[in-house]
Protein backbone atom coordinates (compact mmCIF):
# COMPACT_ATOMS: atom_id res chain seq x y z
CA UNK A 1 0.00 0.00 0.00
CA UNK A 2 2.76 2.97 0.43
CA UNK A 3 3.92 1.69 -3.10
CA UNK A 4 0.76 2.62 -4.15
CA UNK A 5 0.53 6.16 -2.21
CA UNK A 6 3.90 6.56 -3.40
CA UNK A 7 2.53 6.26 -7.02
CA UNK A 8 -0.54 8.38 -6.66
CA UNK A 9 1.36 11.29 -5.41
CA UNK A 10 3.13 10.93 -7.95
CA UNK A 11 0.70 10.61 -10.55
CA UNK A 12 -1.31 13.20 -9.29
CA UNK A 13 1.88 15.91 -9.53
CA UNK A 14 2.16 14.79 -13.16
CA UNK A 15 -1.32 15.40 -13.39
CA UNK A 16 -1.58 19.00 -11.79
CA UNK A 17 1.96 19.60 -13.99
CA UNK A 18 -0.50 18.77 -17.34
CA UNK A 19 -3.33 20.80 -16.31
CA UNK A 20 -1.50 24.22 -15.50
CA UNK A 21 0.34 23.33 -19.05
CA UNK A 22 -2.81 23.22 -20.48
CA UNK A 23 -4.09 25.70 -18.50
CA UNK A 24 -1.38 28.05 -19.43
CA UNK A 25 -2.01 27.00 -23.47
CA UNK A 26 -5.80 27.56 -22.77
CA UNK A 27 -4.82 31.26 -21.58
CA UNK A 28 -1.87 31.88 -24.12
CA UNK A 29 -4.40 30.92 -26.93
CA UNK A 30 -6.95 33.65 -25.38
CA UNK A 31 -4.77 36.32 -25.25
CA UNK A 32 -2.95 35.93 -27.91
CA UNK A 33 -6.59 35.91 -30.22
CA UNK A 34 -7.66 39.21 -28.21
CA UNK A 35 -4.74 40.22 -29.28
CA UNK A 36 -4.78 39.23 -33.13
CA UNK A 37 -8.72 39.99 -33.18
CA UNK A 38 -7.57 44.29 -32.02
CA UNK A 39 -4.76 44.31 -34.47
CA UNK A 40 -7.10 42.79 -37.10
CA UNK A 41 -10.22 45.43 -36.14
CA UNK A 42 -7.11 47.97 -36.43
CA UNK A 43 -5.94 47.25 -39.86
CA UNK A 44 -9.48 46.85 -41.07
CA UNK A 45 -10.17 50.42 -39.70
CA UNK A 46 -6.93 51.71 -41.58
CA UNK A 47 -7.65 49.66 -45.30
CA UNK A 48 -10.99 51.72 -44.27
CA UNK A 49 -9.83 54.81 -44.62
CA UNK A 50 -7.02 54.14 -47.60
CA UNK A 51 -9.64 53.23 -49.15
CA UNK A 52 -11.81 56.49 -48.17
CA UNK A 53 -8.72 58.61 -48.42
CA UNK A 54 -8.12 56.89 -52.49
CA UNK A 55 -12.29 57.85 -52.59
CA UNK A 56 -11.69 61.39 -52.02
CA UNK A 57 -9.12 61.86 -54.95
CA UNK A 58 -11.34 60.25 -57.05
CA UNK A 59 -14.29 62.77 -56.34
CA UNK A 60 -12.13 65.87 -56.64
CA UNK A 61 -10.31 63.71 -59.80
CA UNK A 62 -13.86 63.45 -61.40
CA UNK A 63 -14.73 66.87 -60.35
CA UNK A 64 -11.76 68.47 -62.21
CA UNK A 65 -12.16 66.22 -65.11
CA UNK A 66 -16.30 67.84 -65.30
CA UNK A 67 -15.10 71.26 -65.13
CA UNK A 68 -12.15 70.80 -67.77
CA UNK A 69 -14.74 69.13 -69.95
CA UNK A 70 -16.99 72.00 -69.77
CA UNK A 71 -14.10 74.11 -70.24
CA UNK A 72 -13.53 72.10 -73.76
CA UNK A 73 -16.85 72.34 -74.43
CA UNK A 74 -17.05 76.17 -73.86
CA UNK A 75 -13.73 76.83 -76.05
CA UNK A 76 -15.15 74.74 -78.78
CA UNK A 77 -18.39 76.10 -79.08
CA UNK A 78 -16.67 79.81 -78.76
CA UNK A 79 -14.39 79.19 -81.64
CA UNK A 80 -16.73 76.96 -84.04
CA UNK A 81 -20.38 78.14 -82.88
CA UNK A 82 -20.94 73.74 -83.27
CA UNK A 83 -23.95 73.14 -80.79
CA UNK A 84 -21.83 69.89 -80.50
CA UNK A 85 -19.75 71.26 -78.16
CA UNK A 86 -22.52 72.30 -75.58
CA UNK A 87 -23.52 68.21 -74.82
CA UNK A 88 -20.18 68.27 -72.32
CA UNK A 89 -21.33 71.73 -70.70
CA UNK A 90 -24.55 70.87 -70.12
CA UNK A 91 -23.50 67.22 -68.67
CA UNK A 92 -21.42 69.18 -66.23
CA UNK A 93 -23.40 71.68 -65.37
CA UNK A 94 -26.12 68.25 -64.86
CA UNK A 95 -23.75 66.73 -62.51
CA UNK A 96 -21.64 69.69 -60.79
CA UNK A 97 -23.88 69.88 -57.80
CA UNK A 98 -23.97 65.66 -57.34
CA UNK A 99 -19.89 66.07 -57.47
CA UNK A 100 -20.09 68.42 -54.52
CA UNK A 101 -22.81 67.41 -52.57
CA UNK A 102 -20.54 63.81 -52.62
CA UNK A 103 -17.22 65.36 -51.74
CA UNK A 104 -19.03 67.22 -49.26
CA UNK A 105 -20.24 63.55 -47.73
CA UNK A 106 -16.81 61.86 -48.28
CA UNK A 107 -14.83 64.73 -46.13
CA UNK A 108 -17.47 65.42 -43.14
CA UNK A 109 -14.77 64.14 -40.60
CA UNK A 110 -12.39 66.04 -41.62
CA UNK A 111 -13.08 69.89 -40.64
CA UNK A 112 -9.88 71.43 -43.31
CA UNK A 113 -11.08 69.68 -46.09
CA UNK A 114 -14.89 70.25 -45.16
CA UNK A 115 -13.72 73.69 -44.89
CA UNK A 116 -12.29 73.79 -48.47
CA UNK A 117 -15.25 72.13 -49.95
CA UNK A 118 -17.75 74.93 -49.16
CA UNK A 119 -15.42 77.72 -49.93
CA UNK A 120 -15.38 75.52 -53.40
CA UNK A 121 -18.82 75.54 -53.90
CA UNK A 122 -19.84 79.42 -54.64
CA UNK A 123 -16.28 79.16 -56.83
CA UNK A 124 -18.00 76.47 -58.76
CA UNK A 125 -20.98 78.53 -58.92
CA UNK A 126 -19.53 81.35 -60.17
CA UNK A 127 -17.79 79.25 -62.61
CA UNK A 128 -21.17 77.66 -64.01
CA UNK A 129 -22.46 80.92 -64.21
CA UNK A 130 -19.78 82.39 -66.25
CA UNK A 131 -19.40 79.85 -68.62
CA UNK A 132 -23.64 80.43 -69.24
CA UNK A 133 -23.18 83.80 -69.76
CA UNK A 134 -19.57 83.32 -72.05
CA UNK A 135 -22.26 81.04 -74.32
CA UNK A 136 -25.06 83.54 -74.42
CA UNK A 137 -22.69 86.41 -75.01
CA UNK A 138 -21.20 84.27 -78.49
CA UNK A 139 -24.51 83.49 -79.57
CA UNK A 140 -25.46 87.04 -79.63
CA UNK A 141 -22.24 87.46 -81.58
CA UNK A 142 -20.82 89.98 -78.98
CA UNK A 143 -16.88 88.28 -79.44
CA UNK A 144 -15.04 91.48 -77.47
CA UNK A 145 -17.14 90.33 -74.52
CA UNK A 146 -16.91 87.43 -74.41
CA UNK A 147 -13.10 87.73 -74.56
CA UNK A 148 -13.03 90.45 -72.24
CA UNK A 149 -15.59 88.25 -69.61
CA UNK A 150 -12.87 84.59 -70.38
CA UNK A 151 -9.61 86.64 -69.44
CA UNK A 152 -10.64 89.16 -66.70
CA UNK A 153 -13.56 86.59 -65.08
CA UNK A 154 -13.17 83.10 -66.18
CA UNK A 155 -9.68 82.49 -66.03
CA UNK A 156 -8.86 83.68 -62.20
CA UNK A 157 -11.92 82.12 -61.14
CA UNK A 158 -10.78 78.63 -62.72
CA UNK A 159 -7.14 79.03 -61.35
CA UNK A 160 -8.25 79.44 -57.91
CA UNK A 161 -10.97 76.23 -58.35
CA UNK A 162 -7.94 74.16 -59.39
CA UNK A 163 -5.64 75.92 -56.52
CA UNK A 164 -8.26 74.71 -54.40
CA UNK A 165 -8.66 71.25 -55.52
CA UNK A 166 -4.93 70.53 -55.92
CA UNK A 167 -4.55 71.80 -51.88
CA UNK A 168 -7.86 69.30 -51.32
CA UNK A 169 -5.34 66.79 -53.33
CA UNK A 170 -2.31 67.27 -51.32
CA UNK A 171 -4.02 66.79 -48.39
CA UNK A 172 -5.30 63.80 -49.38
CA UNK A 173 -2.35 62.36 -50.87
CA UNK A 174 -0.20 62.99 -47.38
CA UNK A 175 -3.40 61.23 -45.22
CA UNK A 176 -3.30 58.21 -47.72
CA UNK A 177 0.70 58.26 -47.20
CA UNK A 178 -0.03 58.72 -43.38
CA UNK A 179 -2.60 55.94 -43.75
CA UNK A 180 -0.33 53.54 -45.83
CA UNK A 181 2.17 54.39 -43.29
CA UNK A 182 0.01 52.43 -40.31
CA UNK A 183 -0.77 49.69 -42.08
CA UNK A 184 1.92 48.72 -42.85
CA UNK A 185 3.22 49.04 -39.23
CA UNK A 186 0.21 47.07 -38.35
CA UNK A 187 0.53 44.08 -40.76
CA UNK A 188 4.70 44.44 -39.26
CA UNK A 189 2.91 44.23 -35.71
CA UNK A 190 0.41 41.32 -36.86
CA UNK A 191 3.50 39.25 -38.34
CA UNK A 192 5.44 39.53 -35.18
CA UNK A 193 2.58 38.88 -33.21
CA UNK A 194 1.56 35.88 -35.16
CA UNK A 195 5.42 35.19 -34.72
CA UNK A 196 5.16 34.88 -30.58
CA UNK A 197 2.26 33.15 -30.69
CA UNK A 198 3.94 30.23 -32.61
CA UNK A 199 7.04 30.42 -30.55
CA UNK A 200 5.07 30.44 -27.20
CA UNK A 201 2.88 27.79 -28.75
CA UNK A 202 5.81 25.44 -29.66
CA UNK A 203 7.47 25.94 -25.99
CA UNK A 204 4.25 25.19 -24.60
CA UNK A 205 3.86 22.52 -27.05
CA UNK A 206 7.27 21.29 -25.88
CA UNK A 207 6.24 21.45 -22.26
CA UNK A 208 2.80 19.63 -23.03
CA UNK A 209 5.16 17.14 -24.67
CA UNK A 210 7.37 16.25 -21.88
CA UNK A 211 4.28 16.27 -19.35
CA UNK A 212 1.98 14.04 -21.10
CA UNK A 213 5.09 11.49 -21.56
CA UNK A 214 5.59 11.90 -18.31
CA UNK A 215 2.21 10.97 -17.15
CA UNK A 216 2.31 7.62 -19.72
CA UNK A 217 5.52 6.62 -18.23
CA UNK A 218 3.23 7.25 -14.70
CA UNK A 219 0.56 5.72 -16.01
CA UNK A 220 2.06 2.42 -17.05
CA UNK A 221 3.69 2.09 -13.82
CA UNK A 222 0.52 2.89 -12.27
CA UNK A 223 -1.12 0.04 -14.25
CA UNK A 224 1.68 -2.28 -13.77
CA UNK A 225 0.90 -1.74 -9.99
CA UNK A 226 -2.50 -1.70 -10.25
CA UNK A 227 -2.49 -5.14 -12.22
CA UNK A 228 -0.28 -6.74 -9.52
CA UNK A 229 -2.46 -5.58 -6.32
CA UNK A 230 -5.53 -6.45 -8.54
CA UNK A 231 -3.73 -10.21 -8.98
CA UNK A 232 -3.26 -10.30 -4.80
CA UNK A 233 -6.94 -8.81 -4.33
CA UNK A 234 -8.41 -11.50 -6.90
CA UNK A 235 -6.57 -14.74 -5.04
CA UNK A 236 -7.85 -13.14 -1.96
CA UNK A 237 -11.16 -12.89 -3.15
CA UNK A 238 -11.18 -16.75 -4.63
CA UNK A 239 -10.20 -18.01 -1.14
CA UNK A 240 -12.84 -16.02 0.50
CA UNK A 241 -14.92 -17.16 -2.09
CA UNK A 242 -14.12 -20.85 -1.74
CA UNK A 243 -14.84 -20.23 2.26
CA UNK A 244 -18.22 -18.58 1.37
CA UNK A 245 -18.93 -21.86 -1.08
CA UNK A 246 -17.91 -24.42 1.47
CA UNK A 247 -19.99 -22.52 4.03
CA UNK A 248 -22.98 -22.02 1.89
CA UNK A 249 -23.08 -25.90 0.62
CA UNK A 250 -22.96 -27.01 4.83
CA UNK A 251 -25.92 -24.29 5.46
CA UNK A 252 -27.51 -25.92 2.51
CA UNK A 253 -26.64 -29.57 3.64
CA UNK A 254 -27.93 -28.65 7.02
CA UNK A 255 -31.53 -26.96 5.66
CA UNK A 256 -32.00 -29.79 3.25
CA UNK A 257 -31.72 -32.41 6.31
CA UNK A 258 -34.04 -30.01 8.49
CA UNK A 259 -36.50 -29.81 5.80
CA UNK A 260 -36.18 -32.99 5.52
CA UNK A 261 -37.17 -34.02 9.18
CA UNK A 262 -39.52 -31.34 9.04
CA UNK A 263 -41.72 -33.05 6.18
CA UNK A 264 -41.02 -36.57 7.80
CA UNK A 265 -42.17 -35.09 11.33
CA UNK A 266 -45.53 -33.79 9.24
CA UNK A 267 -46.14 -37.22 7.44
CA UNK A 268 -45.45 -39.20 10.67
CA UNK A 269 -47.91 -37.41 12.70
CA UNK A 270 -50.08 -37.03 9.41
CA UNK A 271 -49.68 -41.22 9.18
CA UNK A 272 -50.50 -40.98 13.03
CA UNK A 273 -53.63 -39.11 12.64
CA UNK A 274 -54.56 -41.58 10.11
CA UNK A 275 -53.71 -44.16 12.55
CA UNK A 276 -56.41 -42.94 14.80
CA UNK A 277 -58.95 -42.35 12.23
CA UNK A 278 -58.81 -46.03 11.79
CA UNK A 279 -59.22 -46.53 15.00
CA UNK A 280 -62.62 -44.56 15.17
CA UNK A 281 -63.59 -46.63 12.27
CA UNK A 282 -62.94 -49.61 14.21
CA UNK A 283 -65.11 -47.98 16.90
CA UNK A 284 -67.79 -47.03 14.58
CA UNK A 285 -68.30 -50.21 13.50
CA UNK A 286 -68.16 -51.79 17.01
CA UNK A 287 -71.07 -49.64 18.65
CA UNK A 288 -74.67 -50.07 18.08
CA UNK A 289 -76.25 -47.14 19.15
CA UNK A 290 -77.07 -44.85 15.97
CA UNK A 291 -75.92 -41.08 17.55
CA UNK A 292 -72.52 -42.69 19.11
CA UNK A 293 -71.74 -44.21 15.34
CA UNK A 294 -72.29 -40.50 14.10
CA UNK A 295 -70.45 -38.82 16.45
CA UNK A 296 -67.40 -41.64 15.78
CA UNK A 297 -68.25 -40.56 12.17
CA UNK A 298 -67.69 -37.13 12.75
CA UNK A 299 -64.87 -37.09 14.80
CA UNK A 300 -63.25 -39.30 12.12
CA UNK A 301 -63.84 -37.66 9.25
CA UNK A 302 -62.26 -34.31 11.01
CA UNK A 303 -59.18 -36.53 12.46
CA UNK A 304 -58.95 -37.50 8.59
CA UNK A 305 -58.84 -33.67 7.98
CA UNK A 306 -56.03 -33.23 9.84
CA UNK A 307 -54.50 -36.17 9.12
CA UNK A 308 -54.83 -34.97 4.93
CA UNK A 309 -53.07 -31.25 5.78
CA UNK A 310 -50.34 -32.64 7.40
CA UNK A 311 -49.28 -35.04 5.03
CA UNK A 312 -49.54 -32.71 2.63
CA UNK A 313 -47.83 -29.97 4.70
CA UNK A 314 -44.44 -29.27 2.36
CA UNK A 315 -43.26 -26.07 3.52
CA UNK A 316 -41.89 -23.57 1.30
CA UNK A 317 -38.05 -22.22 0.98
CA UNK A 318 -38.51 -19.85 4.54
CA UNK A 319 -39.81 -22.65 6.10
CA UNK A 320 -42.96 -20.75 7.27
CA UNK A 321 -45.64 -21.19 4.43
CA UNK A 322 -47.47 -23.39 2.24
CA UNK A 323 -49.39 -23.63 -0.88
CA UNK A 324 -53.32 -23.29 -0.37
CA UNK A 325 -54.02 -25.59 -3.02
CA UNK A 326 -52.00 -28.45 -2.29
CA UNK A 327 -53.53 -28.84 1.12
CA UNK A 328 -57.01 -27.99 0.87
CA UNK A 329 -56.68 -30.46 -2.11
CA UNK A 330 -55.51 -33.17 -0.36
CA UNK A 331 -58.25 -33.00 2.07
CA UNK A 332 -60.57 -32.54 -0.70
CA UNK A 333 -59.34 -35.78 -2.31
CA UNK A 334 -59.64 -37.83 1.11
CA UNK A 335 -62.95 -36.42 1.06
CA UNK A 336 -64.12 -37.63 -2.45
CA UNK A 337 -62.22 -41.22 -1.69
CA UNK A 338 -65.31 -41.60 1.13
CA UNK A 339 -68.25 -41.05 -1.26
CA UNK A 340 -70.64 -43.23 -2.04
CA UNK A 341 -68.98 -45.82 -4.95
CA UNK A 342 -72.10 -44.90 -7.42
CA UNK A 343 -70.91 -41.48 -7.92
CA UNK A 344 -74.28 -39.52 -7.01
CA UNK A 345 -72.48 -36.77 -5.60
CA UNK A 346 -69.58 -35.22 -7.11
CA UNK A 347 -67.32 -33.41 -5.71
CA UNK A 348 -65.47 -30.30 -7.59
CA UNK A 349 -63.09 -27.62 -6.87
CA UNK A 350 -61.20 -24.65 -7.82
CA UNK A 351 -58.23 -23.56 -5.63
CA UNK A 352 -55.95 -20.50 -6.09
CA UNK A 353 -52.12 -21.51 -5.70
CA UNK A 354 -51.79 -18.62 -2.88
CA UNK A 355 -49.03 -19.15 -0.35
CA UNK A 356 -50.51 -19.12 3.51
CA UNK A 357 -48.94 -19.28 6.57
CA UNK A 358 -48.33 -22.63 8.07
CA UNK A 359 -49.94 -22.36 11.35
CA UNK A 360 -53.09 -21.44 9.13
CA UNK A 361 -52.97 -24.41 7.03
CA UNK A 362 -54.52 -27.28 9.01
CA UNK A 363 -57.28 -24.63 10.53
CA UNK A 364 -58.19 -24.08 7.15
CA UNK A 365 -58.04 -27.38 5.87
CA UNK A 366 -61.06 -28.60 8.81
CA UNK A 367 -62.63 -25.34 7.92
CA UNK A 368 -63.20 -26.50 4.15
CA UNK A 369 -63.62 -30.41 5.34
CA UNK A 370 -66.69 -29.37 7.81
CA UNK A 371 -68.20 -26.68 5.39
CA UNK A 372 -67.87 -29.73 2.34
CA UNK A 373 -69.24 -32.47 4.91
CA UNK A 374 -72.24 -30.41 5.59
CA UNK A 375 -73.25 -29.69 2.15
CA UNK A 376 -72.93 -33.82 1.29
CA UNK A 377 -74.87 -34.01 4.77
CA UNK A 378 -77.40 -31.75 4.67
CA UNK A 379 -78.10 -31.55 0.71
CA UNK A 380 -78.51 -34.55 0.05
CA UNK A 381 -80.38 -36.14 2.78
CA UNK A 382 -82.97 -38.62 0.34
CA UNK A 383 -80.06 -39.73 -1.39
CA UNK A 384 -80.43 -37.34 -4.09
CA UNK A 385 -77.58 -36.72 -6.50
CA UNK A 386 -75.70 -33.80 -7.23
CA UNK A 387 -72.48 -31.90 -6.72
CA UNK A 388 -70.91 -30.15 -4.30
CA UNK A 389 -68.28 -26.89 -5.83
CA UNK A 390 -65.46 -25.70 -3.47
CA UNK A 391 -63.65 -22.58 -4.47
CA UNK A 392 -60.91 -20.87 -2.38
CA UNK A 393 -58.96 -17.69 -3.71
CA UNK A 394 -58.70 -14.00 -3.08
CA UNK A 395 -60.76 -10.93 -4.96
CA UNK A 396 -58.88 -8.55 -6.77
CA UNK A 397 -57.54 -5.88 -4.04
CA UNK A 398 -59.47 -7.96 -1.50
CA UNK A 399 -59.02 -10.60 0.89
CA UNK A 400 -58.62 -14.04 0.62
CA UNK A 401 -62.83 -16.07 0.97
CA UNK A 402 -63.67 -19.56 0.80
CA UNK A 403 -67.10 -20.76 -1.01
CA UNK A 404 -68.85 -23.60 -0.59
CA UNK A 405 -72.01 -24.50 -3.02
CA UNK A 406 -74.53 -27.50 -3.82
CA UNK A 407 -77.65 -27.74 -5.98
CA UNK A 408 -79.25 -30.19 -2.85
CA UNK A 409 -82.54 -29.89 -1.20
CA UNK A 410 -81.45 -26.23 0.19
CA UNK A 411 -80.22 -25.42 3.99
CA UNK A 412 -83.10 -24.00 6.28
CA UNK A 413 -82.13 -22.21 9.17
CA UNK A 414 -83.69 -23.14 12.52
CA UNK A 415 -84.01 -19.05 12.76
CA UNK A 416 -86.03 -17.17 11.79
CA UNK A 417 -83.42 -14.57 10.71
CA UNK A 418 -82.32 -16.69 7.73
CA UNK A 419 -78.87 -14.70 7.75
CA UNK A 420 -78.19 -15.88 11.09
CA UNK A 421 -76.22 -18.75 11.34
CA UNK A 422 -74.18 -18.61 14.39
CA UNK A 423 -74.33 -18.63 17.71
CA UNK A 424 -75.88 -21.43 20.56
CA UNK A 425 -78.95 -22.34 18.33
CA UNK A 426 -77.33 -22.26 14.85
CA UNK A 427 -76.72 -25.91 14.65
CA UNK A 428 -74.57 -28.75 15.85
CA UNK A 429 -70.67 -29.34 16.66
CA UNK A 430 -70.49 -28.85 12.95
CA UNK A 431 -72.08 -25.86 12.57
CA UNK A 432 -70.56 -24.55 16.18
CA UNK A 433 -66.87 -25.60 14.75
CA UNK A 434 -67.02 -23.43 11.29
CA UNK A 435 -68.76 -20.25 13.25
CA UNK A 436 -65.58 -21.13 15.60
CA UNK A 437 -62.67 -21.39 12.63
CA UNK A 438 -64.60 -18.60 10.56
CA UNK A 439 -64.12 -16.25 14.14
CA UNK A 440 -60.63 -16.88 14.19
CA UNK A 441 -60.00 -16.07 10.10
CA UNK A 442 -61.56 -12.94 10.69
CA UNK A 443 -65.16 -13.74 8.84
CA UNK A 444 -68.64 -15.15 9.63
CA UNK A 445 -70.87 -17.78 7.12
CA UNK A 446 -73.09 -16.45 5.02
CA UNK A 447 -75.68 -18.74 3.48
CA UNK A 448 -78.07 -18.15 1.08
CA UNK A 449 -79.86 -20.20 -1.79
CA UNK A 450 -78.16 -21.22 -4.68
CA UNK A 451 -80.71 -20.08 -7.42
CA UNK A 452 -80.65 -21.01 -10.95
CA UNK A 453 -81.23 -24.96 -10.77
CA UNK A 454 -84.52 -27.29 -10.25
CA UNK A 455 -83.73 -26.89 -6.06
CA UNK A 456 -82.66 -24.31 -4.00
CA UNK A 457 -79.24 -25.14 -3.02
CA UNK A 458 -77.09 -24.07 -0.69
CA UNK A 459 -74.07 -21.35 -1.13
CA UNK A 460 -72.13 -20.85 1.82
CA UNK A 461 -69.61 -18.13 2.04
CA UNK A 462 -66.39 -17.44 4.44
CA UNK A 463 -64.66 -14.04 4.11
CA UNK A 464 -61.03 -14.50 5.80
CA UNK A 465 -59.86 -11.32 6.24
CA UNK A 466 -57.30 -11.90 8.68
CA UNK A 467 -55.77 -15.05 6.76
CA UNK A 468 -52.02 -13.59 6.09
CA UNK A 469 -51.41 -14.25 2.58
CA UNK A 470 -47.22 -14.62 2.08
CA UNK A 471 -45.36 -12.82 -1.11
CA UNK A 472 -44.38 -15.48 -2.93
CA UNK A 473 -40.10 -16.31 -2.87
Amino acid sequence: MPHMQDLGRKSARISRALLVTVVLCFMTLLVSTVILIGISRTAVRTDEWIVHTLDVKESLATLLDSLTRAEAGQRGFLITSDEAFLESVDAALESEPAHVDELRRQVADNPVQAKQVEALRPLLAERMALIRESIELARRNERERVAELVSTRSAPTMAEIRARIDAMDRAESALLIERRQEARVIREQFIKAVGGLVIVAGVFAVFALLSVRAYLRGLDESRQRVSAQQAELEARVAERTAELTRATELAQRERTRAETLLTDVNHRVGNHLALVSSFLTMQQRAVTNAEAARALAAARGRVQAVASAHRKLRLGADFATVKANEVLGAVLDDISAGLPPDGRIRLNYELSPLEIHARDAVSLGVLTSELVMNAIKHGFTGGESGEVTVTFGAETGGHPFLQVSDDGVGYESRNSDPQRTSGPSGGGLGVRIIDMLARQFGGETRRSPLHGGERPGTCVRVELARLELMQSG
